[in-house]
């Protein structure tokens, strides 16, 4: 029987979701084939504390007996540039690769595209013929670099010359592919509804479409009637969206089916073209006038006019609401199960019940020999050796826990070959992990292909494993310990983290900082190497604290400590000195980083002040300069740079003068 490794990105995302959906759809048990599905984000993923350890599930599917790769790659591209994601996908190219809705740098590759030049050429003509537009905008994500976003504008532009309409770069807005994103670039363009000027927005997808249609609302703009909006996708929140969206129908699903097609005909032997083209098609709603606002039916038309059907709205759609009120139900269960301490044997004891209520029709727990750990910044590693420790088949334990556990080298086999589920159809593994540390994985096979919801399941069981072992361990190697001297050495563990973390921010204290870049400085010097030290103060901080108080203001101050430590790199040292004055190193950075990081410090403090709710968008003035293996004096440095900090301040008194 073949194997086929699936790649998603992110499976919290509804694209990346449809498209492993339609791939699964297509692998049925008939097929002869395991379908091994992972969510894997990418190497040193920035975002999220931990988050970055689900690479360990594309590191898994090297294993020797998978012999095929999919990978829905336009996903990753949101994320990473070509030139990482060809580094990244590199070492799996020994194998037949099989991507979705972009061509990648390799030989043994074959791809389905998205073909949507016909689609916008058709929405262009549509809003002039049937709505009398004649300034129509863009909503764009091209400055993420994706391929797919590129080519939706460079679709746009030919079909705006097609009709003999000016393109105006004025008229596109960057969305980043963000609904939030977008809604706040919106509202910082145009600060009356006066100030728009285009009668319909275009967009390269329907989060974008719909952060910008509240926006526009906001502004007292009325759609279709004043601004007609078109997305891109025909998501499930198009039919939802107030006023419906029209949109661009790309047949996610179909595009994961085709590919999937495609993929099995490879593991046949048949030859195939590399590219495979499937077309979009516009689907029109009631955000561009064609469904009258009063309509409640979930109307939908073709680009002909006719009514099609809603295939977001169905006889399904009441059961699927029904099962998901269970799907909740099933998390209390599990919530209720994991939240004492159990020993690993009295937690896979349970995994029997669990996966028959969970309707896991298998699943299969590997273990390696000791924990291995991971930062941020490191690559992940898999060991040698595993030790299957229990595997479920038919809500029976085919193999009761062991502790010693059956060796598989899982860079060769994930599970020994006669423990393996016999049977073909869709599997999904994921990583065990808690924080730094890897324990192993578990791999197991769905009743249905509600992954998302498995994806929380499996997030609470890998929890409650990861939790069983260390506390399993702990019980082995200390079982002479008194309670007592657990509590002090608790105690003392909270005591010294106290010691050297900001309570209101949580990133370090004066002292903290004061210790920790010293020894940073001290250790760069001694290795020859340079950086950057930066001295951050918030904008007008006192008159958000007259303004609005001072809850507001220490929220403003919270939301500028998660501004710097997202939009510097996690080996950087960030710490609060006093009020609103932030500080930072950052070895191996040179000036050329800095008007980067400016441009992240913007973004994230537009979107990191909507998420908290503060009535306004924070700023901050930065102040920086250089130090080398002979310039490491801490407090010369902070001098230095509180003096550029103070001429950027002066600078900006100077403008709004």
């Amino acid at each position: 029987m073949k194997r086929i490794a699936l790649f998603v990105h992110n499976l919290t995302v509804e694209y990346s979701l449809t498209v492993a959906q339609g791939i699964a759809s297509y692998f049925t048990e008939d097929k002869d084939v395991k379908l091994v599905l992972a969510q894997t984000n990418q190497p040193n993923y920035p975002h999220g504390l931990f988050e970055y350890q689900y690479w360990a599930s594309a590191e898994l599917l090297k294993a020797e007996d998978v012999d095929l790769i999919m990978i829905v790659t336009s996903a990753y591209q949101t994320f990473i540039s070509p030139e990482d994601l060809k580094k990244y996908l590199k070492p799996f190219t020994k194998k037949p690769i099989v991507s979705v809705a972009v061509d990648l740098p390799f030989k043994n590759v074959y791809y389905t595209i998205n073909d949507c030049e016909k689609a916008y050429n058709q929405v262009v003509e549509h809003l002039i013929k049937e709505h009398g537009c004649k300034n129509i905008g863009f909503l764009s994500a091209a400055s993420t670099n994706s391929n797919e976003a590129i080519a939706r504008m460079e679709a746009y532009k030919k079909a705006l010359k097609n009709h003999g309409l000016k393109y105006n770069p004025d008229n596109v807005i960057e969305g980043l592919f963000i609904r939030e994103a977008t809604y706040d670039f919106v509202k910082e363009k145009y600060k009356r509804k006066e100030d728009v000027k285009v009668d319909a927005f275009i967009s390269s997808n329907d989060l974008m479409a719909e952060g910008c249609m509240k926006a526009l609302q906001e502004l007292g703009l009325r759609i279709p009637k004043d601004v007609k909006i078109i997305g891109f996708d025909d998501t499930v929140r198009a039919s939802f969206t107030s006023p419906s969206l029209s949109t661009i129908d790309q047949n996610i699903a179909g595009q994961g089916y085709a590919a999937a097609k495609i993929a099995h005909k490879i593991l046949l032997g048949e030859k195939i073209p590399r590219e495979t083209r499937i077309y979009a098609e516009p689907i029109y709603r009631q955000s561009c006038g064609c469904v009258k606002p009063d309509n409640i039916s979930f109307l939908s038309r073709n680009q002909e006019g006719e009514i099609v059907e809603n295939h977001h709205i169905n006889s399904n759609t009441i059961e699927e609401y029904t099962e998901s009120s269970k799907d909740i139900i099933g998390i209390y269960t599990l919530i209720d199960t994991f939240h004492t301490n159990h020993t690993l044997q009295e937690l896979f004891n349970s995994l029997t019940q669990i996966t028959k209520q969970m309707k896991f029709e298998s699943m299969a727990v590997a273990l390696y020999e000791e924990p291995v750990s991971f930062k941020k910044d490191e690559a992940i590693k898999i060991p040698d050796k595993a030790f299957l420790k229990v595997y479920i088949e038919d809500n029976k334990q085919v193999i009761p826990y062991d502790e010693k556990g059956i060796e598989t080298n899982p860079h060769k086999k994930l599970m020994p070959k006669a423990y393996y589920a016999k049977s073909g159809g869709t599997f999904i593994e994921h990583p065990i992990f808690a924080g730094e540390k890897q324990y192993g994985y578990l791999i197991v096979k769905p009743s249905n292909n509600k992954f998302q919801m498995h994806h929380v399941y499996l997030k609470l069981i890998i929890n409650a494993i990861a939790s069983a072992y260390d506390y399993t361990q702990a019980i082995t190697k200390n079982e002479a310990l008194s309670n007592r001297n657990e509590r002090l050495l608790r105690n003392n563990q909270e005591l010294n983290f106290q010691n050297s973390i900001d309570e209101l921010t949580q990133v370090l204290n004066r002292r903290g900082f004061m210790e920790k870049a010293e020894k940073e400085l001290k250790k760069a010097a001694k290795n020859g190497q340079s950086g950057m030290v930066f001295f951050a103060d918030m904008d007008g901080l006192k008159r958000i604290n007259d303004t609005y108080g001072h809850k507001i203001g220490d929220l403003a101050i919270q939301t500028e400590a998660r501004v710097l430590k997202e939009a510097f790199r996690s080996t950087d040292i960030v710490g609060r000195l006093s009020g609103d004055e932030f500080a930072i190193v950052s070895t191996g950075l040179s000036k050329n980083s800095i008007p980067s990081i400016r441009t992240r410090i913007e973004q994230l403090n537009i979107i990191l002040s909507r998420d908290a709710g503060l009535p306004l968008t924070l700023s901050l003035s930065l102040g920086h300069v250089a130090f080398s293996p002979d310039k490491v004096d801490l407090d010369v440095l902070l001098s230095r740079a509180d003096e550029k900090l103070y001429e950027e301040k002066e600078l900006k008194h100077s403008s709004k003068k």
